[in-house]
């Protein structure tokens, strides 16, 4: 799972976004990549004033302020919606309760 956050250098909240994912990748694994919107036109377009935006497996997911708990919840979220996570938390799930 890729977590990738669109940033901007100059952006306090983008940093703040970027903190919270480090935070929350110490308890659910993915792959965070920060990227710098400036360095592509394409991408300074898309995206504009309109960041942090926080993309799952390159599905939008979260903008602007987000907090430690919506990100829990969002990528949770975003994991039961695909089945084969669905499956697997299942499987996981029955293997703790022994």
């Amino acid at each position: 799972m890729r977590l990738t956050i669109m940033s901007r250098r100059e952006c306090h909240l983008c940093h703040v976004v970027a903190r919270v994912a480090a935070q929350v990748q110490e308890d659910l694994a993915f792959h965070l990549t920060i990227v710098d919107i400036d360095t592509d036109e394409q991408l300074r377009r898309q995206y504009g004033d309109r960041i942090p935006v926080v993309l799952l497996d390159d599905r939008e997911l979260l903008s602007g302020k987000v907090t430690a708990g919506d990100l829990r919840k969002a990528i949770k979220k975003a994991r039961w919606r695909d089945p084969i996570s669905r499956i697997l938390s299942r499987i996981k799930l029955a293997l703790t309760r022994g």
